[in-house]
């Protein structure tokens, strides 16, 4: 069963969803041993962030009851924990990118997390307007002001996956050197904001300093508008991408480099699912169909989503939160 997520409209950076969830939640789903640094850290990095930024998330606090540091301290706690999550959280993604004879691009994207108990009940699908309409939307958390799957409706889609490479202290120390002023899912709300093109993200979002490793896979309109990045913190690893004329018709992304030998079932059971469903007329229930399919979806799946730029609307209504 599932269900769709609860719609937001935000019309200005400083209004937002609110909530009133449990003020001690974060206590319980942040790692005990993180918690002193995180608090620490959070209490001393929001003078860095954006005006905007800073008062979406003092907004955050006052509406939900939690202190601004816990706030701002689960907002980059992706970033400074995201050296080895298998030993902290159970976290693992799948995103696809694939295109049909006719050139037209989908992007099938699930969120695993092992908090899904409480985050399906905090997942929201919000629309970020401007001058009346829609100028970008994302499906994301309450609390949460970072956005880890997006679109820019009629260009381009990004979605986010954690990519295990490193220590923590390397990302602390990238996080000092850009003054907190980076986070990785920060950043793609920021692209989205104000990246127009399909090729102007990839750019941005392959070259710009980050705080964390991870693998970002981007969506466009047009054929072969398809890519896997794998990010190192300084730039791109590698830029994996779409190519019909190679028969290249499909990428799948979890959380290993795809240039390594590997034994990820819900990438394998991904592959041979698309190659199944073959080329020739697929479309986003196809994807959906590949999305649903065990291990892809599992029991640590929060949301799926099926996104097309070129038809945006299908991003609302191929979304959906599992019970």
């Amino acid at each position: 069963m599932f269900s769709y997520p609860a719609p937001y409209t935000i019309h200005s950076r400083t209004s937002g969803p609110s909530n009133t969830q449990n003020p001690y939640f974060s206590r319980k789903y942040i790692p005990k041993p993180l918690q002193p640094f995180v608090w620490w850290v959070a209490s001393k990095v929001d003078r860095f962030f954006s005006t905007d930024t800073r008062q979406e998330l003092e907004g955050i606090a006052r509406e939900s009851g939690l202190p601004l540091g816990e706030i701002v301290g689960l907002n980059i706690l992706y970033d400074i924990a995201a050296f080895d999550r298998r030993h902290i959280f159970g976290l693992g993604c799948t995103s696809i990118v694939a295109q049909n004879e006719k050139g037209e691009i989908f992007h099938g994207r699930n969120l695993d997390y092992d908090m899904t108990g409480l985050l399906k009940n905090l997942t929201v699908h919000v629309d970020f307007m401007k001058n009346g309409s829609v100028l970008y939307s994302g499906v994301t958390f309450a609390l949460y002001n970072g956005i880890l799957t997006g679109q820019r409706p009629g260009a381009y889609s990004v979605s986010l996956n954690a990519r295990y490479s490193g220590a923590y202290i390397d990302n602390i120390l990238m996080e000092i050197y850009t003054k907190f002023k980076r986070p990785v899912s920060f950043f793609i709300r920021d692209v989205l904001e104000h990246q127009e093109s399909y090729t102007d993200a990839v750019d941005a979002l392959s070259n710009t300093h980050l705080f964390s490793p991870s693998y970002i896979i981007v969506a466009g309109t047009k054929k072969n508008e398809g890519v896997v990045i794998s990010r190192n913190r300084w730039s791109a690893a590698s830029v994996y991408q779409l190519n019909m004329d190679a028969n290249q018709w499909f990428l799948v992304e979890t959380n290993y480099d795809n240039w390594k030998k590997q034994g990820d079932n819900r990438r394998i059971t991904a592959i041979q699912k698309l190659k199944e469903i073959g080329k020739i007329n697929f479309n986003e229930k196809s994807m959906a169909e590949v999305l649903i399919t065990s291990p892809v979806k599992n029991n640590l799946t929060v949301f799926s989503s099926v996104i097309q730029p070129k038809n945006p609307e299908i991003f609302d209504s191929f979304t959906w939160v599992w019970d």
